[in-house]
């Protein structure tokens, strides 16, 4: 069977992720707003902000399959997993590794948000007491929060994981 597929124009695709990926993260870096106006409120519903996080999450798989396929590489478009997606196109310096282990944190954090209502029910390791956020805290590191405790988002977490994911964006993209 012959293939009648039409070429992509894969330069006007990458440029189309990223441009997502920017409204996206200026989404969320507004509050979950449209126009910039109030935020949901001072402590953002869980599910909502869960919702926002996976959203930036596929449109960063989108982007980095766009990417690949603009470089001539090998989209992945059934690979589900964004960091582990992320890892394999990512430089092996200290940079590239924090910002895996900060989309590994963000995932746990975005499930936990969505279907546990903000409810830390998952450890970052089997048997263990904590899980890694995927927001710095005060002194700039990822924050940790104990099994049982409450997640919360401000807007000054929004901005951080919004900035977080346009650098990826720009890093990918260009």
């Amino acid at each position: 069977m012959p293939d009648t597929a039409l070429p992509v124009d894969t330069s006007a695709a990458l440029a189309a992720a990223v441009a997502t990926m920017r409204r996206g993260t200026a989404f969320l870096g507004g509050g979950l707003s449209r126009s910039g106006g109030a935020p949901v409120g001072a402590s953002y519903r869980a599910r909502l902000a869960g919702n926002g996080l996976r959203e930036l999450d596929r449109f960063l798989n989108l982007l980095i399959d766009a990417a690949l396929e603009a470089g001539g590489g090998d989209a992945r478009p059934r690979q589900a997993n964004t960091a582990a997606k992320y890892r394999a196109i990512a430089p092996g310096d200290r940079r590239g590794v924090a910002d895996h282990r900060r989309l590994l944190a963000l995932g746990r954090s975005r499930a936990c948000l969505f279907y546990c209502d903000g409810v830390v029910r998952r450890p970052d390791r089997r048997g263990g007491a904590t899980m890694t956020l995927g927001w710095p805290g005060a002194d700039g590191r990822l924050e940790v929060r104990r099994l049982g405790e409450q997640l919360w988002l401000d807007a000054a977490d929004l901005g951080d994981i919004a900035r977080f994911y346009r650098r990826l964006a720009d890093r990918i993209g260009g």
